[in-house]
């Protein structure tokens, strides 16, 4: 969830859903817990004139819509929403989780704290939406946790690797052998894994285990995120190209 870049899947518009009978619509269950009326009635409208509409109902807190699935409604997503993380109660998550265990949690707030955002997917939220993205890129979220995926922005796992990092250290280029960074040049470029292999005379197999060990070691999900992180801050990391004089381990 290789899975294609959660960011750039859904900006480009490429998840798609089944329909109902010829060409009808699904009608997906939507349950709004937030409780700013504005956002719900603003949600509730955009969501409605979408080709892929969503029944919408909203409840100001999670014991409200607690109360409704325990008397038998059920929904395709439940978008929780806040006007920050910080505002976002892990009671609420977990009522939630309680009383509707199968159905996906998207967490929709302005991501003023990273940890804290973590903490929320830790405690059982599917994914996490930053309010300063689009009503495109939330409907593309939207679709992504109720087919079973997960959404975590790139800007949340950025964060979060640059965290990790101690004050003096650079980005962890330094955790790649010569050899994964050369696989990591490549993949810049957006050659495949059979393109890789071939420049670098090593067998797929082999490219495929250092492309996970470079997401590994480069704290991101994917590798389209790897080589966003090389290309933005290769200057800085010494991020070696194929020929480059250092060790190296294959």
């Amino acid at each position: 969830m290789g899975r294609p870049d959660q960011f750039g899947d859904i900006e480009a518009g490429s998840v798609h859903g089944p329909a109902y009978g010829l060409g009808a619509p699904v009608r997906r269950h939507l349950a709004i817990v937030d409780q700013s009326r504005l956002r719900c009635d603003c949600l509730r409208l955009a969501l409605g004139l979408q080709p892929r509409r969503w029944h919408v109902i909203d409840v100001g807190a999670a014991a409200e819509l607690a109360r409704l699935v325990q008397r038998g409604e059920s929904f395709d997503v439940i978008l929780l929403g806040a006007s920050t993380c910080a505002q976002i109660d892990l009671l609420d998550l977990a009522i939630l989780a309680s009383v509707a265990p199968q159905t996906p949690i998207l967490v929709a707030a302005d991501c003023d704290d990273p940890a804290r955002a973590h903490t929320i997917l830790r405690a059982g939220a599917r994914g996490f939406l930053p309010t300063s993205h689009s009503l495109k890129v939330l409907i593309g979220a939207l679709e992504r946790v109720r087919t079973g995926g997960t959404y975590i922005p790139l800007s949340l796992t950025e964060a979060v690797s640059a965290a990790r990092l101690t004050p003096g250290q650079v980005v962890p280029w330094r955790e790649l052998t010569r050899r994964q960074r050369d696989v990591l040049a490549l993949i810049s470029e957006g050659k495949s894994n059979k393109l890789i292999a071939d420049t670098l005379g090593l067998s797929e197999s082999t490219v495929k285990a250092h492309v996970k060990q470079i997401i590994k070691r480069l704290h991101v999900m994917n590798r389209t995120q790897a080589a966003l992180l090389a290309t933005r801050d290769g200057r800085g990391g010494g991020l070696s190209l194929v020929g480059a004089s250092a060790p190296s381990v294959l």
